[in-house]
């Protein structure tokens, strides 16, 4: 049972804030702040991270039984969660360079 909650509270946690970040991603390109990319980047890839750490404890038999003594079978909303956060991370990283006025 704890290991279904923990699984939908990431599911819908890493959600909101990937939908957060975006939304926001889009308002900084929109008004030109491409330098504030860098930061949802920056912290997009910790909780990438992370995340990918939980997804290896739900993806490993021997781990899921040690800390959570129950299994989860389908992690699929997981991983396209992560598939999502990496392209997320790329782009926000591609995206984040400020263009410089050439000098004369």
């Amino acid at each position: 049972m704890f290991a279904t909650v923990l699984y939908w509270i990431a599911v819908v946690v890493l959600a909101l804030w990937g939908l957060w970040s975006a939304v926001w991603s889009v308002i900084y390109l929109k008004n030109g702040e491409n330098g504030n990319l860098w930061y949802f980047a920056i912290i997009n890839a910790i909780v990438l991270i992370l995340a990918g750490l939980v997804f290896l404890i739900y993806t490993h038999a021997d781990w899921q039984w040690y800390w959570f003594v129950s299994k989860q079978l389908d992690i699929s909303a997981y991983a396209a969660i992560l598939g999502v956060y990496v392209v997320l991370v790329i782009l926000q990283f591609a995206l984040g360079f400020q263009k410089t006025a050439k000098k004369a």
